[in-house]
């Protein structure tokens, strides 16, 4: 069993690491203004009458997904991650907005398994499917499918491969980006997304998901925004 000196460390690694992306949200390193913008507009047409069972796969702190339906368009929301700290924030978040809501520390792809078929209106997912391989990347869309109900709506935000990219060429091309332009970050912060990027990121190009999505009834999507390599798409279960 870990210490209580091991649980704080890991605390306290989680919370450098987690005020290291609040300030990349800052100053806007990731276009989440935009994409989260452009999202929002785009999910105002959605069932504009209707409240929404959400699903959200890698919720991390909910600071992205959160803001992107108005409190009272949720019905019931189902929050997933594997960092506790994460969740813990998300819950605070939650609180405040007063939703129905039902945080799990827990893999999204188990997750995702344990929903009922048909159960979820909207599935979202903000920077972190691109953290799985290309077959559980798979395997977690053919839930998301499985889970959405008829017509629901899958909205991806993401990092994706250039068309003429491999990983390794987006690792080059990317941390070429971001310690030529991250300059509001101390060198301490970038090494660590830098370490962060190179150990987990793992992103597909635009046609992986489209597709994959087009063979599990979810059509070929629609994107919705994109800035370098940070992008939002949305894809709709077919009736």
């Amino acid at each position: 069993m870990p210490s209580k000196n091991t649980g704080r460390s890991a605390v306290d690694v989680f919370l450098k690491s987690w005020q290291v992306y609040q300030d990349i949200i800052t100053h806007n390193y990731m276009f989440h203004s935009e994409i989260s913008g452009a999202t929002r507009e785009a999910l105002l047409g959605f069932n504009p009458s209707q409240k929404l069972n959400v699903l959200d796969l890698g919720c991390g702190d909910g600071s992205m997904t959160l803001t992107l339906l108005p409190p009272e368009r949720i019905e019931t929301y189902i929050g997933c991650d594997l960092s506790k700290p994460a969740l813990d924030i998300a819950q605070r978040q939650i609180d405040a907005l007063s939703i129905s809501a039902k945080l799990l520390c827990d893999d999204m792809l188990k997750v995702a398994e344990k929903q009922p078929a048909q159960s979820i209106d909207l599935v979202l997912s903000s920077y972190a499917i691109h953290h799985l391989n290309a077959n559980n990347k798979q395997r977690l869309l053919e839930q998301v499918s499985r889970t959405l109900k008829p017509e629901g709506q899958f909205v991806l935000i993401d990092i994706f491969l250039d068309p003429t990219e491999d990983r390794t060429a987006y690792m080059h091309h990317y941390i070429t980006v971001l310690q030529k332009s991250w300059s509001k970050l101390s060198p301490e912060a970038q090494d660590l997304v830098v370490n962060h990027a190179t150990e987990y990121d793992y992103p597909e190009q635009t046609t992986f998901y489209q597709m994959l999505c087009e063979k599990l009834g979810l059509g070929s999507g629609q994107r919705l925004a994109k800035h370098t390599w940070h992008e939002a798409w949305v894809f709709n279960r077919a009736a």
